[in-house]
């Protein structure tokens, strides 16, 4: 089962409508000018991706032609842009049955309106009256949405629009995916817990991947295949400290992996390395860091414990910025306002500073019945960075609040941790003060770090996937 990159550019529905009502009472040139005004839209539009438009729908009958448009073309999200005012039915009737986002956008012709403003050019320039009409049914119809006006030659309003159609098509290419657990959750870890209802109102599937599985997968997978990671592994990263024994295994872990998320169609998911599928499986024997790390580069994200919501915020933190790390928060540094991010050994490589070693080490401090599995340390680089933790949480929107905190990553020096690291200041105050915010609002003591501020995205993408943001 594919799944979209998150990298290709979103297909877009334009739905621009003209209502024929006011042609006797307007010039000659009215529907000329309306259509060229949609012609404009679509260039408009086409910064943000690649605009399917069936022509402007100017009757409910051209609605349902341009809502068959939309599906054989499988749009990703519609973009209502009306060229005037028109009844709502129309652009209803091209969405209807649609299970994508729309967003409502009034991209006005004028910068300011004059004193001398007659009836003919407010008809003309009803655009603001043709949005209004048409969310008005959104909301009576309880469609969610996300509507936005501002001026059709301003650079940073296109800006915006792309945002927010990126921002719909990732929740829309997220919706249905398949989220795996390789292991239940380490005993007594309530905060990391999610039932496969609970990821239902995400829009995910929950899949449970048996032990049998696992063993399978790790058996069947071949020598050469084997050999050939390991190999590419000595040759991207400093390995000299870990033997081809420790390496051959952890490889031959990540190719189960890797083939079980191929043939159950996963996005993400968690893996449990502390339990009876992975360190105390006398088949396996391993930490499963060098699989995780793997898939989580590739596009995969994995998190450990068996935390679900945590590879959920993973799955939705790589798509949304293209790097995505679980870590937790180690400690405050109170003299220097910053928090430690770091983990256990497994990681997303794409997110290490590219001037400094990669490093495999043994993971020998947790070590299971067939050894030690393979930890990953770098260092992050320096830059803006968004902290996110994601939980099922009582009387959240649609049960699931994620916490986001916007900051940045101000230096990475504890490598004698032997995991990813890097210090941490929240944009928002104090660190102790943030990270109190952080934990009143429902954040686990697993987090995903992710490049950038993406608050904004984030926000936008609840809109369509249904959970809460909670910003700290």
């Amino acid at each position: 089962m594919s799944r979209p990159s998150p990298d290709r550019p979103p297909r877009i529905g334009q739905l621009s409508v003209y209502f024929g009502l006011f042609d006797e009472a307007m010039p000659p040139e009215f529907r000329r000018d309306r259509e060229a005004l949609a012609h404009r839209f679509t260039e408009f539009l086409s910064a943000g991706g690649d605009v399917v438009y069936p022509g402007v729908v100017d009757s409910e009958e051209a609605g349902r032609r341009a809502n068959r448009v939309f599906a054989a073309e499988e749009v990703e999200v519609v973009v209502f842009v009306p060229a005037m005012a028109a009844p709502p039915s129309y652009g209803w009737e091209a969405i209807s049955g649609l299970d994508v986002p729309v967003i409502s956008v009034a991209a006005q012709e004028l910068t300011s309106i004059p004193d001398v403003y007659t009836t003919e050019e407010g008809t003309q320039r009803s655009t603001l009256v043709g949005l209004v009409m048409f969310t008005n049914v959104m909301a009576r119809e309880g469609r969610p949405m996300v509507t936005l006006v501002g001026r059709l030659e301003s650079a940073e309003f296109a800006a915006e629009v792309a945002e927010t159609v990126r921002a719909a098509a990732l929740a829309n290419r997220l919706k249905g995916s398949r989220v795996g657990a390789i292991g239940a959750p380490i005993g007594g870890y309530l905060d990391v817990e999610a039932t496969p209802d609970e990821v239902a109102r995400l829009g995910l599937q929950m899949v449970s991947i048996s032990r049998e599985e696992l063993n399978t997968a790790f058996a069947e997978a071949s020598a050469e295949g084997v050999k050939g990671l390991a190999d590419g592994l000595r040759d991207r990263f400093e390995t000299s400290r870990t033997s081809d024994e420790i390496l051959h295994r952890s490889a031959r872990l990540a190719l189960a992996l890797q083939d079980i998320c191929q043939r159950n169609g996963l996005a993400g998911g968690t893996v449990n390395c502390h339990g009876d599928m992975f360190r105390w499986n006398p088949e396996v024997g391993i930490t499963a860091c060098l699989g995780v790390t793997c898939l989580t580069e590739a596009g995969t994200p994995l998190s450990c414990t068996g935390d679900l919501p945590a590879g959920i915020a993973l799955v939705i933190g790589k798509a949304v910025a293209g790097g995505s790390l679980y870590c937790e928060v180690y400690g405050v540094d109170f003299e220097g306002d910053w928090v430690l991010l770091a983990n256990g050994g497994e990681s997303d490589v794409s997110m290490a500073d590219p001037t400094r070693p990669i490093t495999l080490l043994p993971e020998d401090h947790y070590m299971g019945v067939g050894g030690p599995g393979t930890a990953i340390v770098f260092s992050l680089p320096t830059g803006p960075a968004t902290l996110l933790s994601m939980s099922p949480i009582a009387g959240a929107e649609g049960g699931w609040a994620l916490v986001v905190g916007e900051g940045e990553i101000i230096g990475s020096r504890h490598e004698a941790i032997e995991g990813p690291n890097g210090m941490f200041r929240f944009s928002s105050g104090p660190a102790p003060e943030a990270f109190q915010r952080f934990c009143n609002a429902g954040a686990t003591h697993h987090s995903v770090l992710t490049p950038g501020h993406n608050l904004r995205t984030l926000q936008l993408m609840a809109e369509w996937m249904g959970f809460e943001v909670r910003a700290v």
